[in-house]
């Protein structure tokens, strides 16, 4: 794993991130690249904003890759072409520690960018009186967020990992560092954000500029992510305490159906937004990375995904369908009716981190576990219901988690979650239901190839990533995920 040298003219690694993030924003406003030294650089309020957009440019950086490992190796989304060759191989389950796709490099920018920023700012607190230590706290807690979000796709994806918590300050900083387990690491993102939640901004930007209280990390986006990591954890109770926390608070709740795809378009929703990563096609570089390829734009180029199998878990009723559009509208549209599209300069669809819909759906997978039955049914009922749609009680658990899967399945198509989803049931009490996997991988596959992978996807370890080899080159102290070894 490559961590950046910050010494010196501390800003080289990190100014390659900051000059591309200009905004009119404060909290994204970047001092000039001459001024981007340690001299001159941390010594005012000005200069931590600027590190925090860069930290949050890193996990903008990382969102397209996000967005496709969590849809890519699960059941609804195809992606072909060739520019999707490399993820269509890990699609495949044909996946190698050479293929260039099966890199972290992004989410460790993003964590050395999150360390540095708060083992500097004390530094601007000493010198600048304007920042206070009540600024300082709030923009360590985004920093944290913005560790924790990094580590959480990290684990889901690699499993163990390496455990960065220093930034690379010195020439002595020791860039050999092997793999933690996962559970140590979910212990350091839940520890993290404990700490940040009582230091995070609240409603500090409610009411001003929306951009300002949706796109940065306060207590509420925290607590979101933490309910998050409790619930891939197995810790029930506390996911749904945190998950009553949110809901209790009463700045969120569904929009309507009539208003449903406000979420969308053009986003940032009053009532449903807990946080999303801004992006803005009127400023140089603020485009988000979906529409170079994934997102047909106007004038040339085009889509190459489609879904699959969603016939089976979605009516053709439901709203979600977005007039035949299916979820690619999500990003391409205007409407829930699949009319109006977007224009060539409206390439900024928000990426949604956490909306209500994901409290209220987490809530219900905790409440299945908890045997809260009769919650569960109620908040699955209540989203679909907003799209149109009936819902039957069920009574079983077994069926509950079913319907529950396919509910999120339709609620969060293509939004990068699926994997995800379907890899928690699955690894659930030491993957107790590993079926989950193994039918999924094994359906989508043709008969000759299935000969093949019967061999390899009862072996648990085959549902992560390898190490790329590039990284085991450079650092002697990683050791590959076993299954790739073999």
């Amino acid at each position: 794993m490559r961590k950046f040298n910050i010494k010196g003219s501390v800003i080289i690694a990190l100014s390659a991130l900051v000059i591309a993030t200009t905004s009119c924003q404060d909290y994204l406003t970047v001092a000039p690249e001459n001024d981007l030294i340690k001299e001159k650089f941390w010594t005012k309020t000005a200069d931590v904003n600027s590190a925090l957009a860069a930290t949050y440019n890193a996990m903008r950086k990382a969102s397209l890759q996000s967005l496709i490992h969590g849809e890519v190796r699960a059941d609804l989304v195809n992606f072909s072409g060739a520019q999707f060759a490399n993820y269509a191989q890990i699609g495949a389950s044909n996946i190698s520690p050479t293929n260039p796709v099966v890199n972290w490099k992004d989410y460790y920018a993003a964590i050395n960018l999150a360390n540095t920023l708060m083992f500097y700012d004390d530094e601007v607190f000493a010198k600048d009186k304007t920042f206070t230590k009540e600024m300082m706290e709030a923009i360590e807690a985004e920093a944290l967020f913005i560790r924790s979000l990094s580590y959480f796709y990290l684990v889901r994806l690699w499993k163990d990992v390496p455990l960065v918590l220093d930034a690379s300050v010195s020439d002595t900083t020791n860039l050999y560092i092997g793999k933690s387990p996962e559970n140590v690491v979910v212990n350091q993102i839940i520890s993290d954000l404990l700490k940040a939640k009582d230091m995070a901004y609240t409603t500090e930007f409610q009411g001003n500029d929306n951009h300002y209280f949706y796109g940065r990390a306060n207590k509420y986006s925290i607590m979101a992510l933490l309910a998050d990591v409790y619930l891939w954890s197995e810790q029930y109770q506390k996911c749904y305490e945190y998950c009553d926390l949110l809901i209790n608070t009463g700045m969120y709740s569904l929009e309507s159906t009539e208003t449903m795809f406000n979420v969308f378009y053009p986003g940032n929703s009053a009532l449903e937004s807990i946080i999303e990563l801004q992006y803005n096609d009127a400023l140089d570089n603020q485009e988000n990375p979906i529409y170079y390829d994934l997102v047909p734009t106007y004038g040339g180029g085009g889509a190459e995904i489609d879904t699959r199998n969603l016939t089976l878990i979605m009516d053709k009723e439901d709203l979600r369908h977005y007039g035949g559009k299916e979820a690619i509208w999500k990003y391409r549209g205007k409407d829930a009716l699949g009319l109006v599209s977007r224009t060539g300069t409206e390439r900024d669809a928000n990426w949604n981190i956490y909306r209500y819909a994901d409290i209220l759906l987490i809530k219900a997978e905790a409440a299945i576990e908890l045997n809260k039955f009769d919650e569960a049914n109620n908040l699955i009922r209540e989203s679909l219901l907003r799209a149109g749609m009936p819902y039957e009680d069920a009574s079983e658990k077994a069926d509950l988690r079913d319907a529950l899967l396919d509910e999120k399945g339709r609620e969060f198509l293509f939004e990068g979650k699926r994997w995800f989803d379907l890899l928690r049931a699955a690894k659930r009490n030491k993957f107790e239901n590993k079926q989950i996997i193994i039918s999924m991988i094994l359906s989508g596959a043709d008969i000759k190839q299935q000969a093949i992978l019967k061999t390899k996807v009862y072996d648990t370890l085959s549902y992560y990533l390898p190490i790329a080899e590039h990284e085991l080159i450079y650092n002697q102290n990683l050791v590959q995920n076993p299954y790739y070894d073999r």
